[in-house]
């Protein structure tokens, strides 16, 4: 009998493997599919005055990589697709993927990357703060996969930030009905809720959040000031008018209650006339004792008062001296003024100076720093390092950095008018950055601007 060679085992494995990956690689349907882009992890964060941010990480990637001539013309302009999502050319990786899916119109992967990719074009909105526009991005990936869930938290913060909170709590509820364990929609919820004052609807969600992400640090703490607030208020009384709740605690004789709304109202008015805006969502002011101040707001030592949507005043009972009340309440009123106006994206330098130049009323815009600075003894810091929060400062470099806001933006001022300020805070509102709003602004780059700034005003410090 003629020898027949054998066949080795590993080659008859090898060999059915192939069949099973060809026959695999032949259904189009699947949970994931061919380059289906992989689910994002989603991370949250509250920073600040618990403002709501979201960023992506993981971006997807192919599921398995294949020669292209074994792919069919569909998955072929899909995988085109994939490549343009992975560049964040979001706005053609949509065409292919809708492409795509006119040949395949009932693939669920398909689906999902179109949903994903309107996702990704509504957060872009969200950042440029184009919020209406966002919201028809999301509305659009909610109609192709409705069951994500991510899709409601941009869309209900999108409406948070156009002041419908009443709206994007129902967005919030319809996403947590989709999936409970999501932190992300519990953190916008409590955001949306603290901002409507409804502490104890907000201590419930942020805590339903702490417990499914413990590792949050920064809720966490969110929570804490949260919970000092709510024990502290729950005893507080309330006066108001149109544009203001003051809170403070009770008092029989509340005779003193009245000058206070009287200056913000003044604030509103006379700085609302002077940069021609109003904001129109009401301010909630609160009154502490020094104690209090510190106890709720943990703020540095040398912090006179605080704006973080709301207004926080340590003046306690009656004033003896109204005219630092009066300093305060114009200073932190204009925080609140430049907040809304710019959405909150203005440099801290241009923030704090406009918040004191007003303090003392409207004057010609001559800094009134010469001597503290001089006092300082320190050399200029670059402005862009004044984009940030003073909070984590020594009381002595933050003497520097107020000093040196002050004295630039009474510079800005007094070179351009406020009418070019409230534009420029109106381009910020619209995502643009800010070295590229300052040139659009003013003719002049950011960086000729503080050559000339230390030239003309900083050289015989």
């Amino acid at each position: 009998m003629p020898n027949t060679p054998r066949i080795r085992p590993i080659y008859i494995f090898i060999l059915g493997m192939v069949i099973i990956l060809f026959f695999y690689l032949k259904k189009e349907e699947g949970s994931r599919g061919l380059f289906a882009p992989s689910p994002q992890k989603k991370t949250t964060t509250l920073v600040g005055n618990g403002l709501f941010s979201l960023s992506s990480s993981n971006v997807p990637s192919p599921v398995i990589d294949i020669a292209s001539e074994d792919l069919p013309d569909w998955a072929l302009i899909n995988r085109d697709g994939l490549t343009a999502f992975n560049r964040e050319n979001y706005q053609e990786a949509l065409t292919l993927f809708q492409k795509a899916l006119k040949q395949r119109p009932e693939n669920k992967v398909l689906k999902k990357n179109i949903a994903q990719t309107y996702a990704q074009l509504g957060w872009a909105e969200i950042r440029s703060s184009r919020y209406p526009e966002a919201i028809l991005k999301f509305d659009k990936a909610i109609a192709v996969v409705p069951e994500e869930s991510a899709h409601y938290i941009g869309k209900a913060l999108a409406m948070h930030r156009l002041e419908r909170g009443f709206e994007a709590v129902k967005i919030v509820g319809v996403g947590l009905q989709l999936n409970p364990m999501d932190a992300a929609l519990y953190k916008i919820g409590g955001e949306i809720y603290y901002d409507q004052n409804e502490y104890e609807k907000a201590i419930h969600a942020w805590e339903n959040a702490v417990q499914i992400e413990p590792g949050d640090h920064i809720l966490s703490g969110n929570l804490k000031k949260l919970k000092r607030e709510h024990r502290l208020f729950s005893g507080f009384q309330r006066e108001g008018t149109s544009h203001f709740t003051l809170l403070f605690e009770g008092q029989e004789d509340r005779s003193w209650i009245r000058p206070v709304l009287q200056s913000l109202e003044n604030a509103y008015q006379e700085i609302g006339e002077t940069i021609s805006y109003y904001p129109q969502r009401t301010i909630f002011t609160v009154l502490y004792t020094d104690q209090q101040f510190r106890d709720v707001t943990k703020s540095p030592t040398w912090t006179k008062a605080l704006f973080d949507g709301k207004i926080h005043l340590p003046v306690g009972g009656k004033l003896q001296d109204t005219e630092i009340l009066r300093k305060l309440i114009y200073h932190e009123y204009t925080h609140a003024l430049v907040y809304q106006l710019s959405r909150g994206k203005v440099p801290t330098w241009l923030n704090e100076g406009l918040a004191m130049f007003f303090e003392d009323g409207i004057n010609q815009g001559e800094p009134r720093v010469a001597g503290r600075w001089k006092r300082a003894q320190q050399s200029v810091i670059s402005l862009e390092k004044l984009h940030g929060s003073f909070m984590s400062f020594d009381e002595t470099t933050a003497d520097i950095a107020y000093a040196e806001s002050e004295t630039a933006t009474a510079y800005l001022i007094r070179q351009y008018g406020f009418f070019k300020i409230k534009h420029l805070l109106e381009e910020l509102s619209s995502g643009t950055p800010f070295p590229e709003a300052f040139d659009q602004t003013f003719l002049i780059s950011y960086g000729d601007f503080q050559t000339e700034l230390w030239k003309d005003v900083f050289r015989d410090k």
